[in-house]
């Protein structure tokens, strides 16, 4: 059985029976939480960050030694980061990293990914420091501050993370890749041998057709849905609508239409997810997507449905029937080439990018795979390729976002799972590395595999 806060927190000696007792005596009633007041008692922030990072099973933060450039909080509004008490402290690695009460809180997660355009690395911190600090670098930016300091973090500090791992310290653990697995990427090390060709064999459908172009209408409003029925039937395309994200992922997976037309709010599947699951599935990636909204506009929305969900276009309500048909015409227009011209350019930068990073030209290796990601976004092996070379260059950040793309794109590859895993377990993020082995374990083919990661589950877990 799990221990409690202040079971942890006495058996660390961070503070004593007495000191818990008297501190939940005095929290009682008041919203306060124990290692708030226990920080309120004068005991070490950075003491009671670790305690709650072996808690929370994730890294914490020491924001009195954190120095943080106040450009990020552009990132997060001020009303969502007071609400939610959080704070952002850095974007090394493409990714955002948060300060938060709760890292384990997914719905704020996902709405600060959102918001960001980011994926989101969440650190543990003290309550009250973080309901302090947010106030204190919120205030100090509408002030023209440049950069917020914690109080033991020296004047003159550039931002800096404070970070305390979880206790015991994470080993560093590269899970090894089980012989019969398919590889889906070279180790990135000097002297490696090049991995064989076609080592991942993804099926892409075609979406190319000859005759009545068919066209998937998404929407939870039977008189949009049937609007626009009406008028793509009139004009010559065959139509199938869907009422959820649900039952559109169904139909997707079942008739392989031209083009999908997806309402972004709708139940079941937000329609921003239903994109992003299209987009990752190797079946449906090349369907391309034009989302509709009456409630996400403006042109930030559009270009986070482009950029971050893969939609070909986005279109607000309400519209002119005239001017979303043309649009319909040009994106079916546009993606009749791109494909095969996207994938044919991605293989060659792919396959430079593995000969540059078995010469150990680890720099030159990542600009051809991003070359080789901005042709063909949609390739797993080019993200997966792209993560162990980042990891080589010592940018574990990074990593561990393209490592979480490739991981979408190819959900049951068991040692692409596992390499995810293993790196956020290096890092301290033993929740995260718990979740992608519980991911991992559904993708294993056989009892003694699902068996040994239930066991290292069950280890990070203890």
């Amino acid at each position: 059985m799990p221990l409690t806060t202040g079971e942890l927190l006495v058996r660390r000696g961070v503070a004593t029976r007495e000191q818990i007792e008297r501190a939940v005596g005095e929290a009682r009633g008041s919203g306060i939480k124990l290692c708030s007041r226990l920080h309120e008692m004068g005991i070490d922030e950075g003491m009671l960050a670790a305690a709650l990072a072996e808690r929370h099973m994730a890294p914490g933060i020491d924001l009195s030694r954190c120095a943080v450039d106040l450009r990020l909080l552009d990132l997060v509004p001020r009303a969502v980061a007071e609400q939610d008490h959080m704070l952002p402290l850095s974007d090394e690695g493409g990714r955002l990293h948060l300060a938060m009460a709760n890292p384990s809180d997914e719905r704020v997660l996902s709405e600060i990914r959102f918001i960001s355009g980011l994926e989101i690395s969440a650190y543990v911190c003290v309550s009250r420091a973080v309901e302090v600090a947010v106030r204190q670098a919120y205030d100090a930016r509408e002030a023209g501050a440049r950069v917020w300091r914690g109080a033991a973090a020296g004047a003159g500090l550039p931002p800096v993370l404070a970070t305390v791992l979880p206790a015991p310290q994470a080993p560093e653990v590269e899970v090894p890749i089980e012989e019969g697995d398919e590889a889906l990427a070279v180790q990135v090390v000097a002297g490696a041998e090049a991995p064989p060709d076609g080592e991942v064999h993804e099926v892409v459908l075609s979406v190319q057709a000859t005759g009545r172009k068919r066209v998937l209408v998404v929407d939870d409003e039977p008189e949009i849905r049937l609007l626009v029925q009406r008028t793509l039937e009139k004009h010559g395309y065959d139509v199938t609508t869907a009422a959820d994200g649900a039952e559109a992922l169904r139909l997707c997976d079942e008739l392989a239409p031209d083009l999908v037309l997806l309402d972004a709010m709708l139940p079941q599947v937000h329609g921003f997810e239903v994109c992003r699951r299209l987009k990752a599935s190797p079946r449906t990636r090349q369907v391309p997507v034009i989302m509709m909204t009456a409630i996400y506009r403006g042109w930030r929305f559009a270009q986070e449905a482009r950029d971050i969900f893969g939609a070909e276009d986005y279109v607000e309500k309400p519209f002119r029937l005239e001017d979303f048909l043309r649009r319909i015409e040009a994106v079916l227009q546009a993606v009749e080439q791109k494909p095969q011209a996207g994938a044919d350019r991605a293989a060659v930068h792919m396959r430079r990018g593995r000969e540059l990073a078995v010469a150990n030209q680890l720099a030159a290796a990542q600009k051809e795979l991003e070359a080789a990601i901005q042709a063909d976004p949609w390739s797993a092996e080019a993200h997966a390729l792209l993560a162990r070379t980042q990891k080589a260059r010592g940018d574990a950040f990074a990593a561990m976002t393209s490592y979480e793309r490739a991981a979408e794109l190819k959900p049951d590859h068991l040692p692409l799972l596992k390499s995810l895993a293993a790196l956020y377990l290096e890092k301290g993020f033993r929740r995260k590395a718990s979740e992608i082995l519980e991911r991992a374990v559904g993708a294993a083919q056989d009892d003694a595999s699902r068996s040994a990661l239930r066991q290292r589950i069950a280890e990070l877990t203890a």
